[in-house]
């Protein structure tokens, strides 16, 4: 029998997609490691993981990177920190791989190699080889430890260590973002004892997990969870070959409809998660998991691809919103609110609803059609109709942008912006009180300004179903940007208008 690793949940699948990628890398056909959501591995590969973990790391680093390291080097300079430390150190701070205790011998053996007469390119590969060497030890060093009479939490077939004469728990080291200190994590424990033990094997499984993340560029690291690891790791390396996020969540969908096929679809997409790692500090991260409904799914695989670009700041809140089923008018109440009161939030905290607040006030005098967007999304998941909605949604636009055309026409830009400043004041109040009757007397008064008959499409407004969407898309006409619009917005919406 081999050596088991066992996927059975978030974090044991990303260290085993890691480990896959890792293999792969090597030269081994991963599939044949894989039973299931086990991973089985002879000791003869277990023992190369050492050698295998350092080639996956150093996969990335070139010649020509490291001349630019060489270059820009300071006088205290420690490759491996260089190298390793934006690889894993998020995810492993502190820990055999990380501690700068062990590192600083490492850094010193490259700058006596530094002292010297060698070339860039012998330099290279023997820096590549001390960085190999002092992983290949740390694991040695876990695999030696004295083992207890505790069972491995993770696997549950082997026997964990002890380590300063005490018996080894998951702690920071072994995945810093899900644990805080071992007297923290032990808090959340009867007696204030963990029973998280961990065997050596697992403990090296575990270190594999940063491999099956992906970093964004936010500086967050995503990764796709399903109940089954070989699904899983062909949902991860679409993650990471697509490289646009959106693409990806597209293209997610439409592989996972293609294996979910069947009966077990509904459970199977309910099972199906977004993993977000958020760092906030040196060894502090906020996590969030997001789950995939049928319902969600079908909103995705049909509209995602149609996410305006001029939002893609926005892209990970806007998804946060749809998958923890937030609704997208609450997103949109917060972007709003940013234009229309930006001097309530000079001093905006930190957070990611602060977000929508900036991206509101980055806009200066007018808002832009493809806030309409998130309309139609948040109709399409309420699952009404798509043709009807989508019409309603730009004649209310249409409605509004003629209101203002009509009023700087009659009284010039200076007032039509003074008195179209009050009355999207008193409609957003009553779209946020869902105050039907607000906003019926608001569009009354603004139309009587106009001198112009309201539409018989503000009659559907007054119904529940319909309030949300046409309030929004008129006062965003309303507030619009008329001729000035972007070409490509303009031609969607006459298109759509006909």
């Amino acid at each position: 029998m081999g050596i088991r690793f066992y996927a059975d949940n978030w974090l044991t699948a990303s260290a085993g997609v890691g480990l896959l990628r890792a293999l792969e890398h090597a030269g081994y056909r991963w599939e044949e490691f894989v039973k299931g959501n086990t991973i089985e591995l002879d000791e003869g590969v277990f023992n190369k993981l050492g050698e295998v973990y350092g080639e996956y790391l150093l996969k990335d680093l070139s010649l020509e990177k490291f001349k630019e390291l060489l270059k820009n080097r300071k006088e205290k300079f420690n490759l491996y920190n260089a190298v390793v430390y934006e690889k894993i150190n998020d995810f492993f701070s502190n820990s055999p791989l990380t501690n700068p205790s062990g590192t600083k011998k490492v850094g010193e053996e490259f700058n006596k190699l530094l002292e010297q007469e060698k070339s860039e390119e012998e330099l290279f590969c023997e820096g590549k080889t001390l960085i190999k060497d002092f992983i290949k030890k740390q694991f040695s060093k876990i695999l030696g430890y004295e083992r207890s009479s505790k069972m491995c939490f993770f696997c549950k077939e082997r026997q964990a260590y002890e380590k300063d004469k005490r018996v080894k728990v998951f702690d920071s080291t072994n995945f810093t973002p899900l644990a805080a200190s071992l007297d923290t994590l032990e808090n959340f424990f009867w007696e204030g004892k963990s029973n998280m033990y961990l065997c050596p094997e697992c403990e090296i499984f575990l270190y594999f997990s940063a491999f099956g993340f992906l970093k964004t560029p936010t500086g967050t690291y995503l990764f796709v969870y399903t109940p089954d690891l070989k699904n899983t790791k062909r949902m991860n390396d679409i993650l990471k070959t697509e490289g646009d996020f959106r693409s990806f969540v597209n293209r997610a969908i439409v592989e996972a409809s293609k294996i979910i096929e069947g009966r077990k679809a509904d459970w199977l997409l309910r099972n199906i998660y977004v993993v977000e790692i958020e760092k906030v500090g040196e060894a502090q991260a906020n996590i969030y998991t997001l789950s995939i409904s049928p319902r969600l799914a079908r909103a995705i695989k049909e509209n995602i691809d149609k996410y305006p670009e001029s939002f893609n700041q926005l892209f990970g809140l806007f998804l946060e919103y749809i998958y923890s089923g937030r609704s997208l008018y609450e997103f949109l109440y917060k972007i709003l609110s940013g234009f229309f009161y930006g001097k309530r939030y000079e001093k905006l905290e930190k957070g990611r609803d602060a977000k929508l607040i900036r991206v509101g006030k980055s806009f200066k005098e007018c808002l832009p059609y493809s806030l309409t967007y998130f309309i139609k999304f948040q109709e399409v998941l309420n699952m009404e109709d798509k043709d009807k909605v989508s019409k309603q949604i730009n004649w209310a636009y249409r409605e509004g942008l003629e209101i203002r055309k009509i009023y700087e026409q009659s009284m010039g830009k200076e007032k039509a912006d003074k008195k179209i400043e009050v009355i999207s004041y008193r409609i957003l109040d009553a779209v946020r009180r869902r105050d039907t009757d607000a906003f019926q007397q608001n569009l009354i008064r603004a139309y009587l300004e106009a001198e112009r008959e309201i539409p018989y499409i503000f009659v559907e407004a007054l119904k529940e179903e319909s309030f949300n969407r046409i309030a929004y898309a008129f006062l965003i006409g309303l507030n619009g940007k008329g001729k000035d619009e972007e070409n490509k917005d303009e031609g969607e919406t006459e298109e759509t208008l006909g």
